[in-house]
């Protein structure tokens, strides 16, 4: 993979991150709670309805991850085009420091809360940003 398609691929990423990060606010605005309570419900599978995005803790729970995953997007976006396009060594570093703390983190809660297959959802938002990083090879300096 070229390093300008990796750029690509973790820009498109952390946008798709800020979107997912504002379904918790545009829901509360909203009033469509429907969807985060789904979310809720898939996370502690089976998808029977035992969840819910009712309670106001779990609204200012949504609110915090949400602006959590809004700001891990919007600091990657920047990592990319300010610091990975120009030092790609650098850049990735920093970018997998950031997923995979937040990774271990919100994993480790989520099976910890009995919501396991979060941290399997979390496992593709994993790969969509490590993945670029490892199979990209960087650009060759141009020599004369």
């Amino acid at each position: 993979m070229t390093q300008d398609r990796a750029i690509y691929l973790l820009k498109l990423t952390s946008f798709g991150t800020v979107i997912f990060g504002l379904i918790p606010l545009f829901a509360l605005i909203g009033g469509f709670h429907g969807i985060v309570g789904w979310f809720m419900d898939l996370t502690h599978l089976p998808l029977d309805g035992a969840q819910s995005f009712g309670g106001d803790s779990e609204k200012v729970l949504a609110a915090i991850g949400g602006g959590l995953m809004v700001s891990l997007g919007v600091i990657t976006w920047q990592v990319t085009i300010r610091i990975y396009a120009n030092d790609p060594a650098t850049g990735a570093t920093i970018i997998n420091w950031g997923v995979w703390s937040w990774y271990l983190v919100d994993s480790a809660g989520s099976v910890l809360a009995g919501a396991w297959f979060n941290a399997v959802l979390n496992t593709g938002f994993l790969l969509m940003f490590v993945l670029p990083i490892t199979l990209a090879k960087p650009r060759q300096a141009v020599t004369a």
